[in-house]
This record gives C-alpha cells, sequence and structure tokens, in this order.
C-alpha cells in the first residue's frame, strides 16, 4: 500500500513540477506571443502579384514568396495522404504537438547533446514558418509548441492543412504545392500521377538536398521513402508502389523566364505604391491588368536587340492612352535605367512640328515661303543646316520634310517663343524649355514618354491622352480595388491636327523619313542632335504612336552619319508592321474646314502647266490665291 501511495504522490509531484514548467515558460514568453497573437487572424500566405497585358496574357510578377494559392478541396487526396504519411500520419488525432514522435526526438536529441531530429506536426511546421524563424533553437521550438496549440484552437484541421499545403517552401524560390507542380513537372495538381506526387513530397524536407533538379538519385529515394509509408498506412497497395516507382519521371525544367517589360513593371510599381502599402503588392495575391500588348513588346525588344544601339522605344495608342510597349534598354539585368521615361535628351528637329502647329495656327500655311539663309545674331550665333548649306527660298511644307533648321528659326520668330511654348505644354511637354530661339533646334531637354505621347494630337484630330499602364487592378477574388480610365484633352483644333498629319506624313513620303514608310498612311519626324549623339524619330498613324530613342547614356556620337533618318526611322518601321499586320488600314480623317488642294511642289502656288505638283491640306479661305509663273516649261 505504501509502494502504491509513493508512486501515487510521485506522479502527482511530476505532473505538478511540469505544470509549474509550462506555466514558467509561458509567463516567460508570453511578450513574444503578444506579438504574434495578431498574425493568428488570418493565415492567408504571402501571395505572387501577377501583371497581365491588355489581352489577358501573363507579363511578370510580383512576390516575395512565389507562391499561388489552392483552396483545399481542390488538393488531390492522394497529395494529402503522401503528407499525412511523410510528415505527421496522427495529425487529424493530436492537439497540434504529437507527443510521441517529441519523446523519441528527445531521446535522439539527448544521445547526441545537439539537436539532430525533430518532431514537428503539420502544425508546428505551419506556426514555425508562418510566424517564426526557421533557426532550431530551444527558445523557438517552446513558442512553436505553444503556437501550434493555440492554432489548434483557432483552427479546423482543415484549414490548418489547407494553410500548411499553401505555406510550405518547396525550393528554387517556390512556395505551396500548387506552383511546385508546375515549376517541378509543368502540371496542374489535379494532373499529378503518383509518382510525382511522391517526389514533390518527399522535397519537403529538405528542398536544396532533395529536389530533383539538385539531385535527381536523391529525389527518387525520398519518393521511395514517401511511397513506402502511404503503403505502410494503407493508403496504397504494393503493386501501387511499384507502379509509381516504375513511372517515368519527366522535368518541365527551370527555365529562366527573363521579364518581356522589366523597365513597364518598373514603371508600373510608382503607380501601384501611389495606390497600395507594400505588402499588398508584393504578397497580396493581386491581379494587375495593363495597357501593355505582348505581341508589340516583343516586335520593340526585338528591334532595339537588333539596332545595336542603346536606347528606348514607346508605342501608345493616341486614342485611348493606352501604353502598348514599353522599351527602356538593351539589357535590363545591366542597367534598369528606363530610356524610355528616364533619359532626358535633346529632341533635335522632333521638336519642330510644334512650332509648325502654332504656326498654323498664327495664320502661316504650307504653301507659305521663307528664305533659308546664313543667320547671325547679336550674340555671334550662326545655326547651320545639317547639310551646311542653304536652299535660299522654301515653302514651309518643304522645309519641314527636309527638315531645316533656319525655317525652323524663321518660324520660331514669327510665331513667338512664348506661343509655342504654350502649344507644347498643352501637347503634354512638362520638361522644361528655354525661352530662346535654340528651341527650334530641339535643344531643350524630353524625355521619350512625354514627346510620343504629344504626337498623338496629330494622329487623333488634336486630341491628347494621358497615358496610362494599369487598366485595374483586382485581389484574388476578382474584386476591383483600383481602376483607371482613358482620360484626353483637346489641345489642337482638328483642322489644325489634320494639316500637321499630312505634313508629317510628307516626311515619310519625301522627306528624311523615307525609311519609316509601313506601307500606310503615317507620319513622323526624324531627330537628330549636334555630333550625332542622339538620334529620334516620332511617328504615327491613326492607330497607333511609337517614339524611337536611340544615344549612348555617357552622351558620346553614335557614330558619322547616325541620323534619326538613317538608324530610327528603321526601327519605326519595323514596330509599326507587325503592330498593324493585322488591323485593316486607316487614313486620317478630314474635318470638313479643310480642303485639300493641288499645288507647286516649288513655290507652293496654284500649278501652271510645267509645274511639279503635291497636294497639300488648308484651312477654307487659306487657300494660295497665286499661280506659279517661275517654274520652266518642260
Amino acid at each position: 500500500m505504501k509502494g502504491k501511495n509513493f508512486y501515487v504522490y510521485a506522479f502527482t509531484g511530476g505532473l505538478m513540477v511540469g505544470a509549474l514548467a509550462f506555466l514558467f515558460l509561458f509567463v516567460l514568453f508570453l511578450q513574444d506571443l503578444k506579438a504574434t497573437s495578431s498574425q493568428l487572424e488570418d493565415l492567408t500566405p504571402s501571395l505572387t502579384s501577377r501583371i497581365y497585358d491588355v489581352k489577358g496574357r501573363l507579363i511578370g510578377e510580383l512576390f516575395t514568396e512565389r507562391r499561388d494559392y489552392v483552396a483545399f478541396a481542390e488538393v488531390p487526396d492522394l497529395l494529402k495522404k503522401a503528407f499525412l504519411a511523410s510528415e505527421d500520419q496522427r495529425f487529424y488525432s493530436h492537439p497540434g504537438i504529437d507527443f510521441q514522435g517529441i519523446l523519441r526526438a528527445l531521446w535522439q536529441d539527448l544521445i547526441n547533446l545537439e539537436i539532430v531530429e525533430g518532431a514537428s506536426t503539420i502544425t508546428q511546421q505551419l506556426s514555425r514558418s508562418r510566424f517564426l524563424t526557421p533557426k532550431q533553437v530551444w527558445d523557438r521550438k517552446i513558442k512553436e509548441i505553444f503556437l501550434s496549440l493555440t492554432l489548434e484552437r483557432k483552427y479546423t484541421k482543415e484549414q490548418i492543412f489547407e494553410a500548411y499545403l499553401n505555406q510550405i517552401y518547396l525550393g528554387h524560390g517556390v512556395y505551396g504545392v500548387k506552383t511546385a507542380a508546375k515549376t517541378y513537372f509543368g502540371k496542374e495538381l489535379h494532373d499529378l500521377n503518383l509518382a510525382e506526387i511522391a517526389m514533390l513530397v518527399g522535397i519537403a524536407r529538405s528542398p536544396s538536398n532533395f529536389s530533383p533538379y539538385v539531385n535527381f538519385q536523391v529525389a527518387q529515394r525520398q519518393q521511395k521513402r514517401v511511397l513506402q509509408r502511404m503503403r505502410m498506412l494503407g493508403f496504397i497497395t504494393e503493386e501501387d508502389v511499384q507502379k509509381a516507382l516504375a513511372t517515368p519521371i519527366v522535368l518541365s525544367g527551370l527555365e529562366k523566364n527573363p521579364s518581356l517589360a522589366p523597365h513597364f513593371v518598373d514603371y508600373l510599381l510608382k503607380e501601384l505604391g501611389e495606390n497600395f502599402d507594400e505588402r499588398t503588392i508584393f504578397s497580396g495575391g493581386l491581379k494587375i491588368y495593363t495597357t501593355l500588348d505582348k505581341d508589340i513588346q516583343k516586335v520593340a525588344n526585338e528591334a532595339l536587340q537588333g539596332s545595336g544601339y542603346e536606347g528606348g522605344i514607346i508605342c501608345i495608342d493616341p486614342q485611348s492612352g493606352y501604353i502598348k510597349a514599353m522599351v527602356g534598354g538593351k539589357n535590363y539585368e545591366e542597367s534598369k535605367f528606363n530610356r524610355a521615361t528616364q533619359a532626358y535628351r535633346q529632341p533635335g528637329s522632333t521638336f519642330k512640328p510644334f512650332i509648325y502647329a502654332a504656326s498654323i495656327d498664327s495664320g502661316f500655311t504650307l504653301s507659305d515661303v521663307l528664305v533659308d539663309e546664313p543667320l547671325v545674331f547679336p550674340n555671334g550665333w550662326k545655326p547651320e543646316n545639317y547639310e551646311r548649306k542653304f536652299r535660299g527660298p522654301i515653302t514651309l511644307r518643304e522645309a519641314l520634310e527636309g527638315s531645316v533648321n533656319i525655317i525652323g528659326i524663321k518660324l520660331l520668330q514669327g510665331t513667338g517663343i512664348d506661343k509655342v511654348i504654350t502649344y507644347a505644354r498643352r501637347m503634354g511637354i512638362k520638361s522644361q524649355l528655354r525661352r530662346d530661339l535654340s528651341l527650334a533646334l530641339g535643344t531643350s531637354e524630353v524625355n521619350l514618354l512625354e514627346l510620343t505621347n504629344a504626337y498623338s494630337a496629330f494622329a487623333n484630330q488634336g486630341m491628347v491622352p494621358e497615358p496610362i499602364a494599369i487598366l485595374r487592378v483586382e485581389d484574388m477574388k476578382g474584386q476591383i480595388l483600383y481602376e483607371k480610365k482613358p482620360v484626353l484633352h483637346q489641345v489642337l483644333s482638328p483642322d489644325t491636327a489634320y494639316i500637321m498629319a499630312r505634313l508629317l506624313q510628307g516626311v515619310i513620303e519625301r522627306g528624311t523619313g523615307k525609311r519609316a514608310n509601313i506601307g500606310r498612311p503615317a507620319g513622323g519626324k526624324t531627330g537628330t542632335t549636334e555630333d550625332f549623339i542622339d538620334a529620334w524619330f516620332i511617328g504615327f498613324n491613326p492607330d497607333l504612336v511609337c517614339g524611337i530613342y536611340l544615344g549612348n547614356d555617357d552622351r558620346t556620337p553614335l557614330g558619322s552619319q547616325k541620323t534619326g533618318g538613317i538608324i530610327a526611322a528603321p526601327l519605326f518601321a519595323k514596330v509599326m508592321k507587325e503592330a498593324l499586320k493585322d488591323i485593316p488600314v486607316h487614313d486620317f480623317s478630314r474635318p470638313e474646314n479643310v480642303v485639300e488642294t493641288e499645288v507647286c511642289s516649288k513655290t507652293g502656288l496654284l500649278p501652271s502647266d510645267s509645274c511639279q505638283t503635291v497636294v497639300l491640306p488648308f484651312k477654307r479661305g487659306r487657300v494660295p490665291q497665286g499661280v506659279c509663273i517661275s517654274c520652266p516649261k518642260q
């Protein structure tokens, strides 16, 4: 009787000591647990946010942990059983802690005088990976136990298992079973066979060592271990094991998929950052639908890569402001600098259309004649034309087609610097502009995005859209969190816009932009800065505006004769032809107040029988009245 009392007292004493120890540890870690408790309210792990093009095709991902979420009901039953067999066979019966496993692990740790074996349940693994650091230290282990017990009280087994399947790290930057299935086998979860399921589960214990991409033989041994555990627990038969072991494993391959539009993604992040916090952007599983067109982006990438020059390309829908392509450089890994939005460079003669648009509204016509001649200003400035020669009397039409600097300066004088700056501002040029006559030569630095978008006015009846990159942002349930709609501003009259479109069409048909011909109505302007440092071509048709900028970051010359017409215009043609290949041919829409009249190509007057002619647009009441008598008879 006394012996029995001894055991009772000993047992009771042990329970009391254990309870006191447990209470002591609980108080010791209470503050840490309180700090963590708020996180227990949400078991949703960090999710990958995805960026889609205008047609719903994936173009980029944002994540801290690369993961796709899968609901428990969508996880194959065999996969659940494989994890139970491999990681926690008593999951549905223990309270979050497997005491049998703990005793076994403690014995092994004591024998080796270090932590060599864990006994982590699925709940403990979730606690550790979701709320704690994975480092194997005693205090972390104790916190893990408390957290696991708390989780089991707060959530159902199914909720815990679902969270675990989505939280677990499976190697190569991949989290969760859904993303892992695609990474290793290129399949959705429901398409996995038993062999693939067993190998996938086998990776979980040590992704850096058991990944088949790291060591296929080791991965096969883990696969066999999982299959045998499943057979031992009665989840599958021996026949299933042998059949699975005989099934060939075909890995999908770890492809390095460089982003199609990395500079565009960086551009998006600024707008996203103004509307969402960083955790939501990178961990919220957002669906970000953009204006980019994957097909146009691809050809723009190829065009710049094939050119052999540094630079940028922007394509915009002039009717909506949708940015259809953005190339910020040849190699994003070498330079994150976005030459389409961050490079401020002299635009050269691509600035001249702002002068011409303002001059048309000041009463000038394309048939007006100015004299191309040497100019000397009081400060000693002696501007020159590109060819270092002067042409004498020349029409405004021919002057722009030939990009004659002297006429640009004279036209700026006649129209007024302030008026031209006002027009440029109205059309969307936000960069600082010099208030002197060098403005006509494009000496004020601008960026490619603002310059290209401004040309939308010529393509779209005088309206300039605000550039749009993001259409809408949805959460993982498809609810719209953010949305942008097109906003357009009438910055030119439709009459002036049409006259400018036809004028710039002549640049491609007869002038410096012949290499930009795309076989359908289109206008544009070349630009080249002094010493061939920068080369530009900004062009458009009614469906698309594309700007090309080429130049070295250190502002060293591109090379002799590397003008906008020679090296930038062909890139425009390449991009536009591909971008518009499936779109019907559209011409510029002529307003009722504009008439098109045949005039002498040299004098701009009504032609005589001996004149070579060109058809030009005029506002009603401004058609030339005189007849050319200067052209010699043939």
